[in-house]
C-alpha cells in the first residue's frame, strides 16, 4: 500500500464516523475562534487608543498642568503661586523646540442659552492654538482672533453638540447670538463633527464625541468674565521634532521650576508616555490571552489524540491485516497522520470562519467604542498554523504506536 493510499484511506476513515471526527472538530474549532477573536480585540482595544492619542493632539504634544506639592515641600504651600501667561513666555523665550502654545481656562458648569432652549457643556477660554495642538478643525465661520483677545470679545465658538441642542441639526449658528451664564455672546464659528464611525447622528457610544461637546471663548475674557485672576488651568505645548521630546520634558520642567520659585507646582504630561505604557499593556492582554485561547487549542488537540488512540484500538486487526498483505510502517504512520492532520486543518478552517462571526458579533455589541475589534493577516495565519501544528503533534504518537504493531499479534487481537 502506497503512501497516497495510505491518505486515501485515512480521509474515508474520517468520513465514515462522521459524529466522532465533527466532535473532534469542535474542540479546534473552539481554540482557533477564541485566539482570533482574543488577538482581534487587543488589536482593536490598541488602534482605538492610538486614535485617542491623535484625536488629543498625537505625540508631539505635552500638557502642564498644576499639581499638588511633594511631602517634602509642602511647608511652602503658602508660597505657591499658580500657573499663568509668564509660564508660556518663559518656556517661548528659553527653550527652541517648541512650535506652539496653548493656554486653557477650564470653566465650569457653564449653561449656554439659546431663547428657551439650555445646554451644558465644556466651556474652556483658549487662544487659536487650540486647533493645532488638539487637532480641531473649523467646520464654518472663524476662529478666535487676537483682536477678540485683546477687546475681552463676548464671541464664542460653539462644537457641534451644543450648536444641534440650542439650534438643531445641520442649522449653521454663526452669527446668532446665545447666552452664556446669562450674558450675551455672538457665534462667531462652528468646530468640525467627530464622529468615531458613520457620518453625523445620535452620539450613543461615540467615543470621541467629547471634542464636539465644547464651547471656546478667548482666553482673556474668561480671565475677566469668569475667573478674575491671571491663572490658567492648563498650558497644552507642542513639539516640532518628537525625537527630542524626553530632552524638551526635561528643559521645560528645569524652566518652569525656576518660574515657580523652585517648588514642583507643576507637572508634565506627554502623549508618548500615555502610548508607551498602552502598547505594553497590549502585550501583556496578547500574551495571556493567547495563551488562554492556547489551552483551548492544546485541549482540541488532547481530543485528537484520544480519537486517534480509541480509533487505533477499534482497528488493530484491520492494521494487522494492511501489514501482512505487505503494507510498511511508514504507511501506516501516513494513514493515522492524515486523519489527525485533516481534523485540525478542517477544524483550523472552520475556526476561522467561527472567529469572523465571533468578531463581528463583538463589533456590533462594542459598536463605537474604543474597543471595536480588528481582524489582521497574521492572527489568522498564526492561528490556523498552530491548529497544524497541534494536530500533527498530537497525531504523531497515535501514528507511532500503529505503526509498530506486530501484524502477528495484530491478527490474534479480539
Amino acid at each position: 500500500m502506497g503512501i497516497i493510499q495510505g491518505i486515501i484511506v485515512g480521509m474515508k476513515e474520517i468520513w465514515a464516523h462522521k459524529l466522532r471526527s465533527a466532535l473532534t472538530i469542535l474542540g479546534v474549532v473552539l481554540g482557533v475562534a477564541a485566539l482570533v477573536a482574543m488577538f482581534a480585540l487587543v488589536e482593536g482595544m490598541f488602534s482605538g487608543w492610538r486614535r485617542w492619542v491623535e484625536e488629543t493632539g498625537g505625540l508631539e504634544r505635552v500638557a502642564v498642568t498644576p499639581t499638588w506639592l511633594p511631602t517634602a515641600q509642602a511647608p511652602y504651600r503658602r508660597i505657591r503661586r499658580g500657573m499663568n501667561l509668564d509660564d508660556m513666555v518663559a518656556l517661548d523665550n528659553n527653550i527652541g523646540g517648541i512650535s506652539t502654545f496653548s493656554p486653557e481656562i477650564a470653566i465650569m458648569d457653564a449653561t449656554l442659552r439659546y431663547r428657551n432652549k439650555t445646554v451644558q457643556v465644556d466651556l474652556r477660554g483658549v487662544t487659536a492654538g487650540v486647533l493645532p495642538i488638539s487637532s480641531y478643525e473649523m467646520g464654518s465661520g472663524r476662529f478666535i482672533a487676537d483682536l477678540d483677545r485683546q477687546r475681552r470679545s463676548r464671541v464664542v465658538v460653539l462644537g457641534t453638540y451644543p450648536s444641534d441642542e440650542l439650534f438643531g441639526m445641520y442649522v449653521d449658528p454663526v452669527g446668532r447670538q446665545i447666552r452664556i451664564n446669562d450674558e450675551p455672546y455672538r457665534v462667531v464659528g462652528l468646530l468640525k463633527h467627530y464622529e468615531a464611525q458613520g457620518g453625523r447622528g445620535p452620539r450613543t457610544g461615540n467615543f470621541i464625541d467629547w471634542k464636539n461637546q465644547v464651547a471656546f471663548i478667548p482666553l482673556e475674557t474668561a480671565m475677566a468674565r469668569f475667573q478674575g485672576t491671571r491663572d490658567i488651568s492648563t498650558l497644552n505645548v507642542r513639539v516640532s521634532d518628537t525625537s527630542r521630546l524626553p530632552v524638551l520634558i526635561e528643559a521645560m520642567q528645569n524652566v518652569l521650576f525656576h518660574m515657580h520659585r523652585w517648588l514642583r507646582s507643576v507637572q508634565l504630561r506627554s502623549q508618548e508616555e500615555m502610548l508607551n505604557r498602552m502598547s505594553e499593556l497590549s502585550g501583556a492582554f496578547n500574551v495571556s490571552l493567547g495563551l488562554i485561547a492556547g489551552i483551548s487549542l492544546i485541549v482540541g488537540g488532547i481530543g485528537i489524540m484520544n480519537i486517534m488512540l480509541a480509533s487505533i484500538n477499534e482497528r488493530i486487526r484491520e492494521i494487522g491485516i494492511r501489514k501482512a498483505i505487505g503494507a510498511r510502517n511508514r504507511d501506516v504512520l501516513v494513514q493515522v497522520i492524515t486523519e489527525a492532520v485533516v481534523l485540525s486543518v478542517v477544524g483550523g478552517l472552520l475556526g476561522l470562519a467561527v472567529s469572523l462571526l465571533l468578531t463581528k458579533t463583538i463589533g456590533t455589541m462594542l459598536k463605537d467604542t474604543m474597543s471595536q475589534p480588528v481582524i489582521r493577516t497574521w492572527p489568522l495565519l498564526f492561528s490556523f498554523s498552530v491548529s497544524v501544528v497541534i494536530g500533527i503533534v498530537f497525531g504523531l504518537y497515535p501514528a507511532i504506536r500503529a505503526a509498530r504493531l506486530d501484524p502477528i499479534d495484530a491478527l490474534r487481537y479480539e
